[in-house]
């Protein structure tokens, strides 16, 4: 169970999901190993054994980023299982990079969120409800 976030770049940027016109398509991000590092630039220590999924270990918990194989890369996903402390990090990864991060479970940009911690916390409270039915 984790917070999945999908990352993509648009023509422009958007604010809500509504404005995306149903003909966009995603802009390339850049290769595979210029998003890595892109990546690895914020998250510092980020395992790239298979480059097609990297794996963040820190003391606030995990990030994986699902690369997949397209070249150039088209966009990626973020399988978080980690406090609110990484969610300032995912939002500068987005802006330095011209990218939008999106909140798989509220459907929110993070990076244009006035809370983006705000689909962490909804995460933890229900892998907390969850884990206590177990």
């Amino acid at each position: 169970m984790s917070w999945d976030i999908s990352i993509q770049r648009f023509s422009r940027v958007y604010t809500s999901l509504q404005q995306i016109p149903n003909d966009e398509r995603c802009v390339p991000l850049g290769s595979q190993a210029e998003v890595r590092a892109a990546i690895s630039e914020v998250f510092h220590g980020t395992d790239w054994s298979d480059p097609t999924w990297g794996n963040y270990d820190s003391l606030g918990g995990s990030i994986e980023f699902n690369m997949g194989k397209s070249e150039p890369n088209d966009g990626f996903m973020l399988h978080v299982r980690a406090s609110e402390q990484v969610v300032p990090l995912i939002v500068t990864l987005c802006i330095q990079n011209g990218w939008q991060a999106l909140d798989g479970g509220s459907g929110e940009f993070l990076e244009q969120s006035n809370e983006p911690a705000s689909g962490q916390s909804a995460w933890v409270a229900y892998r907390t409800q969850v884990l206590g039915k177990a």
